[in-house]
């Protein structure tokens, strides 16, 4: 699937009901097989961010990263980096409190491939 096939609201939905942070992964600029795809992905996620700063949410909550299917130790990299960010930056204050948070467990980071 295309990174272009990504819906904004997706991304909103997704920090709507609690999640820490989004990961979204894309064919590199240039390198889509689909045409546009990515460049279109490059411009929603610059609007999402502005649109997350703008109500109070971190756009480091929102990550937008370009890595070829070959290239899986790139995607693991960013996907443990990002998880360290979230970390850092603490649960989302759109998060719901879940009988697991209330006892102090943490979820573990859903990741799925580009």
């Amino acid at each position: 699937m295309c990174s272009g096939r990504v819906s904004p609201h997706f991304i909103l939905k997704a920090f709507q009901e609690g999640a820490d942070g989004v990961f979204v992964a894309g064919c590199h600029i240039g390198s889509c097989h689909y045409g546009k795809g990515n460049y279109i992905t490059a411009k929603r996620v610059a609007v999402i961010k502005d649109l997350l700063g703008f109500i109070g949410i971190s756009p480091k909550r929102l990550r937008l990263e370009w890595i070829a299917t070959s290239e899986s130790n790139k995607f693991a990299n960013a996907v443990s980096d990002f998880t360290r960010e979230i970390t850092q930056l603490g649960p989302s204050s759109l998060r719901k409190a879940s009988p697991e948070r209330k006892a102090g467990k943490t979820m573990e980071p859903i990741a799925s491939q580009p």
